[in-house]
């Protein structure tokens, strides 16, 4: 067995007897940044969610990764709601217009 390999099984097995015991390993910052998105998305199952939940308020960095992907979502979810002007949407629908009177097609 690869030395990657037993480090990972000795993890693994380290980790089901703290569940198994009734408690959780500590989160890293690397392990929450990569499932930034799931723990944001609440694609976690408990346990895992509640170690990043936790490891988010104890760190700074972390903090700051998540509280910017929030605010990024929360940016883009603003921009996609509005509305375009009804002018905009006009010109838009008359050059459409133009486009196919004129026999002129988009390029796939």
């Amino acid at each position: 067995m690869s030395e990657d390999a037993a480090n990972l099984t000795e993890r693994a097995e380290r980790a089901l007897r703290a569940r198994a015991e009734g408690r959780t390993t500590p989160c890293s910052c690397d392990e929450l940044l990569e499932h930034l998105f799931e723990f944001l998305d609440a694609e976690l199952d408990e346990d895992q969610e509640e170690r990043f939940r936790r490891h988010a308020a104890e760190c700074p960095t972390c903090t700051e990764a998540t509280d910017a992907e929030q605010h990024i979502r929360a940016l883009v979810r603003r921009s996609c709601a509005e509305v375009a002007p009804s002018s905009l949407r006009l010109r838009v629908q008359s050059q459409l217009t133009v486009l196919r009177v004129n026999g002129i097609r988009a390029v796939d």
